[in-house]
């Protein structure tokens, strides 16, 4: 756990940090672009993430399942790089042919109110294809136990080149135009750098050798990636496929509010997402030696250390929704259900711990492939329903029920499977230290104050009392060592 450990916490450093930029973005972009221009940067960044994952041909679970047999740094991996290059060439032609065909209908449902989309819409072809090379190199890169550089790129650099490029636009040293094309380019520099820093470091070697493969593997490989496909996209979809039918149902205006208030819901997210990329290696080399210990404790650490971070997150964000809708403006009043059903939906994924990763390495990684299928389709019936009823509210509630579901059913899977469960007592204390600090949240009045003064206030009294609870009850051994550590610096213990 301890290259977990570091790596996660480093990873989630570089990611709140990016948050905190990402939400400086946000409060800024709502008041210097208009709803109908947030919504545009929204759908190109939905869009391009579905192509761009349909692009790999699945083959980043080919990287994180197989490549510990390829791994040989003296032999450069037995032409890997080679491989999962030329996979992704012939992904993205395949893409590039389904996108032709597909634009339309993206793009004629609504002609009218789709003007700003029609005219922006060719950025698409670029960024499906660094996307799926940031995507596929990414995945390389963290098998060679790198998690965070592509945590970096993704949640702190380009985060700061787009505030850059809003800060450029509010003093007009460059139009709207100019300013998308930043953004493309940001959002393609994870590619770039990713190529560099694997050249600089000797890992990118494009010297075929086909002869490595035998027919098992050649098998092995065909049967992960067609598993992978399915399992990618659905994946993908499951978290943007709520942008791209809101713009079919409604406009780009209610789906640039919706793009909004999403991010403060999935903020909750930050810390599995830095924990899923570097355990996955573990993981897959924890199956290749059979070390079920290893995985039972990485499944149960990162389900309790990720409920404590989550559920913090959780009740900040819940107990402040009226500082927050200061902050957003009154054109986003009333939704806030819309925040509290995504933010809730994230809480039960992050307490489900490393589920996907463990099912997404083991012999079993058909059945998430499977579910995932069915699930895409149970999403799309929930969204076809709900949004024409209840517009954002309606998508929110759908994305909810799909994926809390679908977290639920996998931890239930493995319980049964694998006889792998990651809730203990602890969970319960951790639930508990919650209600009290939810308590105390809703109990203190809102203060005469400038709403950052209430929401300062109220944001360390709910903190000190969640994270004195857990840390008395013991309910992570990780938050006790950095409690103690601290109390050791400032000489309250020795």
């Amino acid at each position: 756990m301890g290259v977990i450990k570091r790596q996660t916490i480093k990873g989630s450093i570089y990611s709140y940090l990016g948050v905190a930029i990402g939400f400086l973005y946000t409060i800024l972009s709502i008041k210097l672009l208009s709803s109908e221009q947030i919504g545009l940067i929204a759908i190109l960044v939905a869009v391009s993430a579905v192509y761009s994952q349909f692009s790999t041909l699945g083959f980043t679970k080919v990287i994180e399942r197989l490549f510990p047999y390829f791994r040989d740094k003296d032999q450069n991996h037995n032409g890997f790089v080679f491989l999962t290059l030329s996979v992704g060439i012939v992904g993205f032609a395949i893409s590039l042919i389904t996108f032709l065909i597909m634009k339309p209908y993206l793009i004629e449902h609504n002609p009218k109110e789709s003007a700003l989309l029609m005219k922006y819409i060719w950025y698409l072809v670029p960024l499906i294809f660094f996307r799926m090379f940031s995507v596929m190199l990414d995945t390389y890169n963290k098998m060679l136990f790198d998690a965070t550089t592509g945590s970096i790129l993704s949640d702190f650099v380009y985060r700061i080149g787009t505030l850059f490029l809003l800060g450029a636009f509010f003093l007009k040293w460059i139009s709207f135009s100019q300013f998308v094309f930043g953004f493309v380019l940001f959002l393609s520099l994870p590619a770039v750098y990713l190529a560099g820093l694997l050249i600089y470091r000797k890992q990118f070697n494009l010297q075929p050798k086909l002869g490595f493969i035998t027919p098992h593997l050649r098998k092995e490989m065909v049967s992960l990636s067609v598993f992978g496909i399915i399992g990618g996209v659905s994946s993908i979809a499951l978290k943007q496929i709520d942008t791209i039918m809101m713009s079919v149902y409604t406009d780009l205006s209610s789906t640039g509010i919706y793009s909004i208030l999403f991010f403060f819901g999935t903020v909750i997210l930050i810390p599995s997402v830095a924990l899923g990329k570097i355990s996955s290696t573990i993981i897959a080399d924890a199956w290749k030696d059979k070390d079920m210990d290893t995985i039972e404790d990485i499944y149960y650490k990162s389900s309790i250390n990720q409920l404590f971070a989550s559920l913090l997150l959780f009740i900040l964000i819940v107990t402040n929704l009226n500082n927050i809708f200061q902050l957003l403006g009154p054109k986003y009043l009333g939704t806030e259900w819309v925040i509290i059903l995504i933010s809730l939906s994230s809480l039960i994924v992050a307490s489900t711990g490393s589920s996907v990763q463990i099912i997404g390495t083991s012999h079993r990684y058909k059945i998430q492939t499977y579910s995932l299928g069915v699930l895409v389709l149970l999403v799309v019936i929930f969204y076809m329903i709900f949004i024409p009823l209840w517009g954002m509210n309606g998508a929110a509630l759908g994305s909810m029920l799909s994926v809390s579901s679908a977290s639920l059913l996998r931890v239930f899977y493995l319980k049964r499977s694998m006889n792998l469960f990651p809730y203990r007592l602890t969970h319960l204390k951790c639930l508990g230290a919650g209600l009290l600090a939810f308590a105390v949240g809703k109990i203190i009045p809102v203060l005469p104050f400038h709403f950052l003064v209430d929401l300062i206030v109220r944001c360390f009294a709910i903190s000190g009392i969640f994270i004195g609870l857990n840390y008395l009850f013991h309910v992570s051994d990780d938050l006790n060592k950095i409690v103690n550590n601290f109390l050791k610096q400032i000489q309250i213990i020795k």
